[in-house]
Parts: structure tokens; C-alpha cells; sequence
């Protein structure tokens, strides 16, 4: 008989699951990627348990099961196939041994599935302690920032003699256009995927693994970046993805960082505003005109305008926010330590993912 992976996205269906039981899901979608087949729940889906405890199955017959369910025709006459086929291979199925007396005896039946759980990291005192551990997990600790070095970009080799590779030295620089290009680029939000292949070395994904329907949320983003943090033990490049850039950075997300970078350069390329661009706009907007004021002269609504323009409130500059935040954070030797939380993979290298960064916070430490 065939069988494929099923994912319940639903909590809920998780918790109405025991194993052995046999069970109707419906309004399923259903995915094949190359020879693999996949099935996973939506909003709409829905499931029903047929049979359950699964001894049920064994100690009854076929009909008497049948007949308990409150499914439609076509439904039992696969059910009824179901429970034929586990009767038939109950021996491997159920893990049944036969005792001397030739009495069934029913062991405990594992589990053939896998139940996301929230992992409680552990509180490791330095990134030395960090470094050392052997297993996957999450790990919490406090450490200071010391540098960011994008991944993956169009540095070339003279570039990083000329330390333009660590972003410390960079940010000061007014002129350094490229610094958006290094850190933003266009993305899945979801899993930080970059999809423009203008620098990425590996292959952009196909799907996204942080979604039910494997489909890429494309936006702008970060860019996976290694964030150097250090204590006195030790000094550790982690990784850092898209939301953990986000939070980060203040929950600035890269859409608007990097909306408000291309309106500053337009209007840089568009020059300041002259007396004729004012007496444009009065012609234009008849709100603006002379009527009501104390003088009649054109020069003297120009002044008006102005005077009006300058009390208007200016919309927030989140890219200049960025760049303050930057600065900040990589201000090396005068910043406290961050508490971080870090997905811990000892399979994995440092640029795919060994330590990744979950999320960072201010400490707080308790007074006696």
C-alpha cells in the first residue's frame, strides 16, 4: 500500500491524534515534488476519528466497526478496506507477541510521528559554553556585538584589504551608496531566503519551509548577514536571517528602510526647491493661492509657503533611523551586552546556520 507524509498545521488535529487510530482527513492539499508526494492541511480541512483505541481493531470484527461510523457509502467501503488490511498485517503493524497460552498480548504503540513542541533553551554562562555543546538546541547568553560581515556579496578579494567587507567601517561614510545593496536585497520574509541571484553563491529554494503552502512571501529583506559577538571567553559568528535582523534593528522592517533610502536619492538627484517651483505650485494648487493674505505679491505668497512648509511635520526617515541604530550597535567597547537567544546546530557550517540568531533583548539584571 502507499503511503506519504501527511502535515497537520492545525494544532488542534495534533491533539485529537492517538496512535493506531484510524482517521478521515478531509479537503486535504496534496503536492508532488519530483517522485515524492506530499499531503498537508489548510483552514478548510477537516479530521474524523473512524476507529479508536486502536485495539478496536483487532478485537472486533470488520462490520461491527463498519457500521459505528457515521460516514457516507463510499467512505466505509475505504474504511472497510482499512481496518482488513491492519487485521491482516496486525503482526507488524501492532508489534503483537504470542504467549505460550496463545493469548494476544498488545504492546505499546509507538508513535510514527513527529509533534513540534516549543524547545526551552538552555542558559549558557559564556560563548564558550555555547561553542562546546554537541546537540542541537536553542541556547540563551550574553554577549557584546563586535561586527557585521554580509554574506555572499560582490566583495572581491582587494575589497577586503580594504576592509570594506566589515560594515563597522562603512557606516560612517555618507557616501557609501552600497551598503543597501550589501544588507537589503529582495526575499521570502518567511524564511529569509534571498531570491535575487545577483550575489548568492547557492541555488535559490524552490519553497519556503516556514509556511503551509511552501509558497516564498517576496518582499524586501535583510540579507543573511554574520553578526561577530564576543565575551570574555570567546568570540562567535552567528548567523542572522531576516526577522532576527528585524527585531535586531529596532522591528524596522527592510521595506520600509529601503523605501525610504530611494526617496531620499531622488530628491538628492532633484535638487532643492527655488522660488519658481513655489509659484508652480500655487498655480497648480488653489488651496495655495493669494486669497485672504495680507499682500497680494507673488513674492510674498512664496514666503508664506514656505513659512507653511517648514511647520508641516517631516515623515519619518527610517533609513536614517537605520543608520543611527547601526552605528550604534557596532560602536565597539562602549555598548553593554545583548541577551541572545541562538538555534544551536553542530551538523551545520557558520555560513549556513551553526549558530543562528533568534532573537536579541536588553537583559535585566536583578539587584539583591
Amino acid at each position: 500500500m502507499p503511503f506519504f507524509v501527511v502535515s497537520l498545521w492545525q494544532k488542534q488535529m495534533g491533539s485529537m491524534v492517538s496512535a493506531g487510530d484510524v482517521v478521515l482527513l478531509q479537503n486535504l492539499k496534496i503536492a508532488k515534488y519530483g517522485n515524492a508526494v506530499e499531503a498537508r492541511t489548510v483552514q478548510w480541512s477537516s479530521l474524523l476519528c473512524l476507529v479508536h483505541p486502536y485495539q478496536s481493531l483487532l478485537s472486533k470484527a470488520v462490520e461491527e466497526l463498519v457500521t459505528g461510523c457515521r460516514v457516507g457509502t463510499t467512505t466505509k467501503d475505504k474504511l472497510r478496506r482499512v481496518i482488513k488490511w491492519v487485521q491482516q498485517s496486525r503482526s507488524t503493524i501492532c508489534n503483537i507477541k504470542l504467549q505460550s497460552n496463545q493469548t494476544q498480548k498488545i504492546e505499546h504503540l509507538p508513535r510514527n510521528w513527529t509533534v513540534l513542541e516549543e524547545e526551552k533553551p538552555r542558559d549558557c554562562f559564556s560563548l564558550m559554553e555555547v561553542s562546546q555543546l554537541t546537540t542541537s538546541c536553542k541556547a540563551i547568553v550574553c554577549a557584546s556585538i563586535g561586527e557585521i560581515v554580509p554574506l555572499h556579496t560582490s566583495r572581491t578579494l582587494g575589497d577586503t584589504k580594504k576592509e570594506k567587507v566589515f560594515i563597522s567601517r562603512r557606516v560612517c561614510r555618507t557616501e557609501d551608496n552600497e551598503l543597501v545593496d550589501d544588507l537589503l536585497c529582495t526575499g521570502c520574509q518567511l524564511c529569509g531566503s534571498p531570491l535575487d541571484s545577483k550575489f548568492e553563491q547557492n541555488a535559490v529554494p524552490l519553497i519556503c519551509w516556514k509556511t503551509s503552502s511552501r509558497l516564498h512571501s517576496i518582499c524586501s529583506i535583510y540579507r543573511p548577514f554574520l553578526l561577530y559577538v564576543w565575551d570574555e571567553s570567546d568570540y562567535m559568528p552567528i548567523l542572522v536571517k531576516n526577522r532576527a535582523a528585524e527585531i535586531l534593528f529596532g522591528n524596522i522592517k527592510a521595506g520600509k528602510v529601503y523605501s525610504a533610502y530611494k526617496e531620499q536619492m531622488n530628491n538628492q538627484n532633484l535638487g532643492p526647491r527655488n522660488d519658481k517651483d513655489a509659484i508652480g505650485r500655487l498655480a497648480i494648487d488653489p488651496r495655495l493661492s493669494g486669497e485672504g493674505l495680507p499682500s497680494t505679491s507673488t513674492l510674498e505668497v512664496g514666503k508664506s509657503l514656505q513659512l507653511q512648509e517648514k511647520h508641516l511635520p517631516d515623515k519619518l526617515n527610517y533609513y536614517r533611523v537605520w543608520l543611527i541604530l547601526l552605528k550604534m550597535l557596532l560602536k565597539q567597547g562602549k555598548n553593554g551586552p545583548l541577551k541572545l537567544e541562538i538555534i544551536v546546530d553542530p551538523s551545520l557550517d557558520i555560513e549556513n546556520g551553526k549558530f543562528e540568531l533568534v532573537s536579541a533583548t536588553m537583559p535585566c539584571f536583578g539587584t539583591k
